[in-house]
């Protein structure tokens, strides 16, 4: 929830710090987990649709094994407030290198989420990927 001195951009914003930190330096899956929600959860990448944590958890083991040295930078997020849940668009540069060849990778990925409100903060019930192209 947002406080009186917290706007809904700074608090879209500091969430998706958090969310892009863990996937940096590949935190403890459960952190990521508790960024999302426990029912109709949908994560749309472009190698794959996620409907549950328990393919989240699957997905996040195979993308850990194969690349390294990730970084995300976010260019921009705008974030709207729909009633009972926050829809952005927020738009992020991915570098990595690929275990698998040792290629380094640039993207910028351009996405929709869609967040709802807990007791213990912000979670995704929608992450889709909408663009990524390489730089």
């Amino acid at each position: 929830m947002t406080t009186k001195s917290e706007t809904l951009s700074d608090s879209v914003s500091a969430f998706a710090a958090l969310w892009f930190g863990y996937l940096d330096v590949h935190a403890p899956e459960q952190q990521l987990v508790d960024c999302l929600a426990d029912d109709g959860l949908v994560m749309v990448f472009p190698e794959r649709t996620l409907r549950s944590v328990a393919e989240f958890r699957d997905w996040y083991a195979t993308v850990c094994l194969a690349y390294t040295d990730e970084t995300h930078v976010i260019e921009e997020i705008t974030a709207t407030n729909e009633g009972d849940h926050i829809e952005a668009s927020v738009v992020v540069i991915w570098r990595a290198t690929q275990t698998s060849d040792g290629s380094r990778l640039q993207m910028r990925a351009r996405q929709t989420w869609e967040l709802r409100h807990t007791a213990t903060g912000l979670v995704i019930s929608l992450y889709r990927v909408d663009e990524l192209a390489a730089m």
